[in-house]
């Protein structure tokens, strides 16, 4: 039984790295037979896995059709981002900062200005807000975080597409910069307005988009 975990856990870290590679695009279905040969394993731990990515909300289950990326959703941004920040906030409050961290944080940053591409960019940009909470100790927390950003990954890719990667990195540099001088309160404002950038312009996007709604 132990050996079987193992596995479906091992499937289901594979398929969220698929996601965040930019591999596998949302709308699209997850076949098992053709991830099954990917991975030379049989189809239960796959659909094993895939259920449990479904509970998380990461993928979708739909009945009698399989399984699937979900669609964009202007409903979902509007839900996920706030959600985000709230616990983004929260792990930052109860994280402690370090020389290392901000040494990180920085080489990270560097990735970001320097990413060939926007799935690149859409990547650092997750890695940076993961590494500026690592010192979080709770991991409950810790791990919905990470479901909910494999998931906001989509939407920060379509970010990225329409050139924003310059706000983002400009923001970066500030919360850098408060966490340097300990000025945490400023580091949270910042925190802040980089979701909601991201956010608002989401909304904007599907409101000119509404065919993809």
């Amino acid at each position: 039984m132990l050996q079987k975990i193992i596995l479906r856990d091992q499937i289901g870290s594979w398929l969220q790295e698929q996601l965040l590679s930019g591999s596998l695009q949302n709308g699209e279905k997850l076949s098992l037979v053709d991830i099954s040969k990917d991975l030379e394993v049989s189809v239960t731990p796959i659909r094993e896995a895939l259920s449990q990515l479904s509970r998380a909300g990461i993928v979708e289950t739909i009945p009698n059709r399989g399984f699937f990326v979900p669609a964009l959703s202007a409903k979902e941004a509007q839900d996920i981002y706030p959600a985000i920040y709230a616990l983004e906030k929260l792990a930052l409050e109860q994280s402690k900062l370090d020389s290392e961290l901000l040494i990180r944080l920085k080489q990270i940053q560097t990735k970001f200005e320097n990413a060939i591409s926007n799935e690149e960019a859409a990547r650092f940009d997750l890695e940076f807000h993961e590494i500026l909470i690592s010192n979080y100790e709770n991991r409950v927390t810790a791990n919905i975080l990470r479901d909910l950003k494999i998931r906001v990954f989509f939407y920060e890719l379509e970010y990225m597409n329409s050139k924003n990667h310059k706000k983002s990195s400009e923001t970066h540099l500030k919360i850098i910069q408060a966490l340097e001088v300990g000025n945490k309160s400023k580091a949270y404002r910042l925190l802040q307005q980089n979701w909601e950038t991201s956010a608002e312009f989401i909304e904007k996007h599907y409101a000119k988009n509404s065919s993809i709604l």
